[in-house]
């Protein structure tokens, strides 16, 4: 029988994918900082293997569906004003909905 993993023996991501982290600290930790490298490692692979700009969104679009789902369910445990938790979902749907007209338009 598996045992069940306490929120202490979760790996960071598993954390953060689950919610656990604060909103705050997801949204500009994990979705900013941590998806700054995450684009220009990606960008910069593409570069160096001659990929069309589009690859560029494809390539991000796991890494973008795996951020926003972290910080949806962030703002759902989200103890403060409830417009922070709006703001947070808004750009989470403006992100994928950017992403998914990138690919699409070849933008």
């Amino acid at each position: 029988m598996k045992k069940k993993r306490g929120k202490k023996n979760k790996s960071y991501f598993s954390r953060f994918f689950d919610g656990d982290l604060s909103l705050p600290h997801s949204y500009w930790i994990v979705g900013t900082l941590i998806g700054i490298g995450v684009g220009l490692s990606v960008g910069f692979i593409s570069i160096m293997l001659g990929l069309p700009d589009r690859a560029i969104s494809v390539l991000l679009l796991p890494w973008l569906i795996f951020v926003s789902i972290g910080i949806w369910r962030s703002s759902e445990n989200y103890k403060g004003p409830k417009f922070w938790m709006i703001l947070a979902r808004i750009t989470v749907v403006i992100s994928m909905i950017n992403i998914v007209v990138s690919i699409l338009m070849g933008i």
